[in-house]
């Protein structure tokens, strides 16, 4: 099996901050001289202040970070809602209207929004804790989660290298051993047969919906690589400076 990697944004002038993609449509944060930059299908969309370091896209709309402050827009660039969601953001996830908060340091849990450990942020809400849920499954911080019938996660408990399979309410469904170690998985994505999990010099084959057969590849991956959270026909996306690439193995769709 091979990870095929296909350029889907370039930018010659300004410099990546951050994107994502969903179906066939990317979003992409750049930043320009003295402002912040988004491009949907290389259009600019909008244009605004500087110091966002994240985007994403929700059901509906797409959300950028500044700092503590995460804002909601239209697609076509027009403000929705914003919302204080704390500092330390490690990830956003798109989760029903909004997105899934986590935290990528252990001192924000008794910090200005309570003991949170995971976050729901959606236009015209306020923040809500999901400190039950983390609780319930044992989450700790920096959690690595895919979308998967339809969530699943790493990073609880990652000495016991278990996945864990969530249904749409984030309550756990069952947990599968992974016969191999998870703690050092970068990013990770499933099929209804398989998932393919990246560590730093290897990606994993993990067959578990059939065979159960493990398989480990050499391969190269950074921390800018993260698993496509939206349906795509890719597993991964990895951002650069001035690219925007998306990961996928042969005949294999996520």
């Amino acid at each position: 099996m091979q990870l095929q990697e296909d350029m889907l944004f370039e930018s010659e002038k300004w410099p990546i901050i951050d994107a994502d993609c969903k179906n066939r449509q990317v979003l992409v944060l750049l930043k320009g001289k003295g402002e912040n930059l988004v491009q949907l299908n290389g259009e600019t969309i909008m244009t605004g202040s500087t110091g966002h370091s994240k985007i994403r896209f929700t059901k509906e709309h797409f959300c950028l970070l500044n700092d503590r402050t995460l804002s909601f827009y239209t697609l076509a660039g027009e403000f929705v809602s914003d919302c204080e969601v704390g500092p330390f953001i490690f990830e956003l996830m798109p989760y029903q209207q909004g997105v899934l908060c986590s935290y990528g340091d252990e001192g924000v849990f008794g910090n200005r929004n309570g003991q949170n450990r995971l976050n729901y942020a959606a236009p015209f809400q306020q923040l809500e804790s999901y400190y039950d849920i983390a609780v319930q499954n044992q989450l700790l911080y920096d959690p690595l989660f895919a979308r998967y019938k339809p969530y699943a996660c790493l990073g609880f408990r990652t000495e016991s290298n278990e996945l864990l399979f969530l249904d749409a309410q984030l309550k756990k469904q069952k947990a599968l051993a992974a016969p191999f170690d998870t703690g050092n998985v970068i990013a990770f994505a499933l099929t209804h047969e398989l998932g393919v999990f990246l560590k730093e010099n290897q990606f994993i084959v993990w067959e578990f919906g059939t065979t159960g057969k493990v398989m480990d590849y050499p391969g190269s991956f950074d921390y800018n690589t993260r698993s496509i959270f939206a349906r795509h026909e890719s597993m991964f996306l990895i951002i650069t400076d001035h690219e925007v690439n998306a990961l996928k193995m042969d005949g294999v769709y996520y």
